[in-house]
């Protein structure tokens, strides 16, 4: 059986588990602390500290590239899922710099806000002192304060994604592939924390719906 090495709560985890999960792939959940990487460092042999990180035997595999998808790409050969096909590498590649980057620095910024002040005492110092090197001092009291237009900032950035979903049940096709579980993902990190709701945009709903149920 598989190992997934994960914080429950980020986007890159909800990505690989959802792959797992509608599939049906038998999987065991390692959750790990935010600051305690030994669990990933251990099963890749030193190659990889990174979040997802897939345990298959004695071998692990974590992402090591930006937009690599490693962990993903292993899933898909090893289960022969089809969620890359060549036809789409262009589109995928293009709609994930989009999801990753435009969309997921919104919603984690979010999420942050209300997972964070529940972590245990060491795991939050970590975080909050981690995000502070990279966001600057105070950014999750920031954020917190700005949550509205986070919130409304989300939601926009979600219109053309349910343009699309407009003439495809899917992004791309008429079934999931990659993208879709990306997005899914940081959909999912969004709404981790209970509080937030899904924007009220006709199409992305009916396809969250049904990426949540398999039709």
């Amino acid at each position: 059986m598989l190992t997934l090495i994960q914080f429950p709560w980020s986007p890159f985890c909800i990505t690989i588990r959802h792959i797992l999960t509608r599939h049906r792939i038998p999987i065991r959940l390692h959750n790990i602390p935010y600051h305690d990487r030994a669990p990933i460092i251990n099963a890749t042999k030193g190659q990889g500290h990174t979040v997802p990180c897939l345990l298959d035997g004695k071998r692990g595999i974590c992402d090591i590239t930006d937009f690599g998808q490693e962990v993903a790409h292993y899933v898909d050969r090893r289960y022969r899922l089809n969620l890359f096909p060549k036809d789409f590498d262009g589109l995928q590649l293009i709609l994930s710099r989009y999801i990753e980057n435009d969309l997921e620095s919104v919603g984690f910024k979010v999420n942050d806000t209300y997972v964070i002040p529940t972590r245990p005492l060491i795991e939050r110092t970590m975080l909050i002192r981690h995000k502070e090197r990279k966001f600057g001092k105070c950014c999750v009291r920031e954020w917190t304060s700005h949550r509205q237009y986070l919130c409304a900032q989300f939601s926009e950035l979600l219109k053309p994604i349910d343009d699309m979903l407009a003439a495809s049940p899917f992004l791309l096709t008429d079934r999931p592939l990659f993208v879709d579980y990306n997005l899914y993902g940081v959909l999912g990190n969004y709404l981790f924390n209970g509080k937030t709701k899904l924007p009220n945009l006709k199409h992305l709903r009916r396809w969250h719906l049904a990426m949540n149920t398999g039709n």
